[in-house]
């Protein structure tokens, strides 16, 4: 994995594929692959707010599950999609997401005994991949996005691993510009090089769709 990722492929469930292109508001948009350096990155005073904000909470990091909560969870979660609204938790992670396709992680966020938010991420040897974060609209002014994300690049860090994948964004601004907020940041050239990329302070704050 650490090499498809490095190459610009990505996976949903089962599927592997490698894209350029995303059909985005009726149109092809051209795709930006990131990943994060781990040794290069710091968090931004935005950042450690959200960490502060979210000290009271309990992260529990354990093998990927697909249970009935955390389809709970999911359906929750999905009312903030206005378009390409998401079908199944499965669609993201496959139906065995502990081992198949590739070993995940799950970072179960903890409101006491109350799942506020669960995000996945796929291990490679060297680098890992954040597939998915799911959490309770009614937590949304705590950006559990956000906060699951330094999460995973904290355990990631001390596991070893050197570089950390958000996934895709657009070249264009979009929602999901969230995932240009990191200092650390390189992107892809289809011509098989990773160069550096300068974070954007702010993202879009519309409901996210991919």
């Amino acid at each position: 994995m650490d090499d498809l990722w490095a190459a610009g492929w990505w996976y949903l469930g089962p599927v592997f594929f490698r894209r350029a292109y995303i059909e985005w508001g009726g149109r092809l948009a051209p795709l930006q692959h990131l990943r994060l350096r781990l040794n290069h990155f710091r968090p931004s005073d935005s950042q450690r707010r959200t960490l502060r904000r979210n000290q009271d909470l309990e992260v529990r990091i354990r093998p990927a599950v697909i249970d009935g909560e955390r389809r709970e969870l999911f359906n929750r979660h999905k009312i903030r999609f206005s378009d390409s609204i998401p079908r199944d938790l499965e669609d993201f992670l496959g139906p065995s997401p502990s081992t198949n396709p590739v070993p995940a992680m799950e970072f179960g966020v903890y409101l006491k005994d109350r799942l506020v938010a669960a995000s996945y991420l796929a291990r490679g040897v060297n680098s890992v991949a954040s597939l998915y974060c799911i959490f309770d609209p009614q937590e949304s002014r705590r950006g559990l996005g956000i906060f699951t994300m330094l999460s995973e690049m904290q355990w990631a860090k001390e596991q070893g691993c050197r570089l950390y994948y958000p996934g895709y964004a657009l070249l264009e601004s979009s929602p999901m510009d969230y995932k240009k907020t990191f200092f650390g940041l390189q992107v892809y050239e289809w011509g098989g090089k990773w160069h550096a990329f300068a974070r954007q302070p702010k993202a879009v704050k519309r409901p996210v769709v991919e």
